[in-house]
């Protein structure tokens, strides 16, 4: 009968890993509750459970407490402190930190049997040789003895200090991009792709003449777009969600107020999100004011477009006077030195008048004036005569990599107006260099042209604003003349085309400028 006893109960504590070994070499002799074999069934079989579970569990039990746990519980103690003196201990003896806390929730759950329940509780316990901020999700549910009443409290629980700590960064994290978005005085936006649902900040809906309280409407947000710029935004919308996109989306242009019709120009930055279907999911951003910035540019392109008119008809005058002097200079023995004067003269004219182009190309382009006159020739040859005609003053050679013609429709002279301001600029960027690359090839669809020079090259972070009016780069200490115009006018001549224009480059190590134009 005892053989049999002694057989039933180190079944019940077989297993268990670490706590299983620790609890059966444990002498429960000097416990209140005493050896195993004297244990009651309901503590064997409740036991066995906690050892071969792989929840974390721990057990209370009888009147002083006797505390169990389990391998999965374990870690919870910490490399340093109680474990493994806790095991076998008096539960008020193990946490004197904690017990005026949860020694009430025990005498709760013993007394009138109701369970507990508590999500990210915060129970700070002594372990790793500190008192430490302890989060639990913990359930105390009492164990029924032989006689029918409670022989002791069951704890299954989880740690969750590391989630509430992801959590509360989180947090913090949200208040400091909620206090940058404040401190910018941005818009911000969500909207579901799937279920055209939108979200706005109160900044948006008072930018909209919405009420805090109130609901954004897609067709609402749409609505507010002016009506000129309308079919822009929708259309850069799809684009950003479509199947394929990079889903980056930027574009600048005008909401009204639907209350009061107050305007304002935004500049509209935002990302889409896609399944591993290629489907957007989730599309948001910010909107910023830039209306101040907006009416500034306007004045400035108003001054400029006022005074490039008014220097031109001097500037004509000047021009026809030197155009004399020089058929004067050939005619007349003059001084060296008048001859000298004459020459330098005409050259700084000559950098006046393409100044004054340029200037006046921007007025145009601003008041949708640029217009193209498409012809069809050959650009090759038009590459040619623009590499056989501009001046290098650095003795650079200009290299072109085909000879084949490409036949295009479109302006000669902006195209011709296009690849001066390249070649130009390749010659002033590489003044150390012996030679710049012209390839130029082609498809069913586009001519592709690239221009490479062997220079300084161009920042990283400066490649994006290459082509923004008034951008000048200087680089590597260098500081180089122009209005920073010349690349915006060749942007906005062929974009007109319908082509495209980008470029290349590594700081210390030339830059590649290209452009492509469609063949029809």
């Amino acid at each position: 009968m005892l053989n049999n006893q002694l057989t039933s109960y180190h079944q019940y504590l077989a297993g268990g890993g670490e706590m299983g070994g620790l609890t059966r070499a444990f002498d429960w002799s000097a416990t209140s509750i005493g050896t195993p074999d004297t244990w009651p069934q309901s503590l064997l079989t409740t036991v066995s459970i906690i050892l071969n579970s792989r929840f974390p569990m721990f057990l209370w039990w009888g009147p002083e407490l006797i505390q169990f746990y389990n391998d999965a519980y374990r870690p919870s103690m910490g490399n340093t402190g109680k474990h493994p003196n806790a095991l076998g201990q008096r539960g008020e003896d193990c946490w004197p930190e904690i017990w005026p806390v949860i020694k009430p929730l025990i005498d709760s759950v013993l007394e009138i049997g109701k369970p507990t329940w508590s999500e990210d509780q915060l129970i700070p316990i002594y372990r790793n040789g500190a008192l430490e901020d302890v989060y639990w999700t913990f359930s105390y549910s009492r164990v029924i003895d032989e006689s029918g009443e409670a022989g002791g409290v069951l704890v299954v629980c989880t740690e969750t200090t590391a989630k509430v700590k992801d959590f509360n960064e989180l947090q913090h994290a949200k208040k400091e991009l909620e206090f940058a978005i404040e401190s910018a005085e941005l818009g911000t936006w969500d909207l579901n792709p799937v279920t055209n649902k939108f979200i706005g900040n109160d900044r948006l809906k008072l930018w909209f003449g919405l009420a805090k309280e109130d609901e954004i409407d897609l067709k609402d947000a749409l609505a507010s777009v002016i009506e000129e710029d309308r079919e822009r935004v929708i259309e850069a919308i799809l684009n950003t969600i479509a199947t394929g996109s990079d889903g980056n989306y930027s574009v600048v242009y005008t909401i009204k107020n639907l209350k009061d019709d107050t305007k304002r120009i935004v500049a509209a930055k935002g990302k889409a999100i896609f399944d591993n279907k290629g489907n957007a999911i989730r599309f948001s951003g910010i909107l910023e004011d830039v209306t101040e910035d907006y009416q500034l540019q306007q004045r400035k392109d108003e001054f400029i477009s006022v005074a490039s008119h008014e220097l031109k008809t001097p500037i004509t005058s000047i021009s026809a006077s030197m155009q004399i002097l020089q058929k004067l200079s050939k005619t007349e023995h003059l001084p060296d030195k008048v001859n000298l004067f004459i020459n330098k003269a005409n050259n700084n004219l000559s950098k006046l008048i393409h100044l004054l182009d340029d200037l006046l190309n921007v007025t145009k382009i601003q008041q949708g004036q640029l217009a193209l006159n498409k012809t069809r020739f050959n650009l090759t040859e038009l590459i040619k005569d623009c590499c056989e005609h501009i001046h290098v003053d650095g003795g650079q050679e200009f290299i072109i990599n085909t000879t084949e013609p490409v036949m295009i429709d479109a302006d000669y002279r902006r195209v011709d107006q296009v690849m001066v301001n390249l070649l130009n600029n390749a010659i002033k960027y590489s003044p150390q260099s012996k030679k710049v690359e012209i390839t130029i090839f082609h498809d069913d669809e586009k001519a592709t042209v690239s221009v490479r020079d062997f220079g300084i090259g161009i920042n990283p972070d400066k490649l994006p604003h290459l082509f923004d009016r008034y951008y000048r780069v200087d680089a590597l200490g260098h500081q180089f003349s122009g209005l920073g115009l010349g690349l915006y006018i060749s942007s906005e001549i062929i974009n007109r085309h319908g082509g495209k224009i980008g470029a290349d480059s590594t700081l210390g190590n030339g830059s590649n400028f290209w452009f492509t134009l469609p063949l029809e």
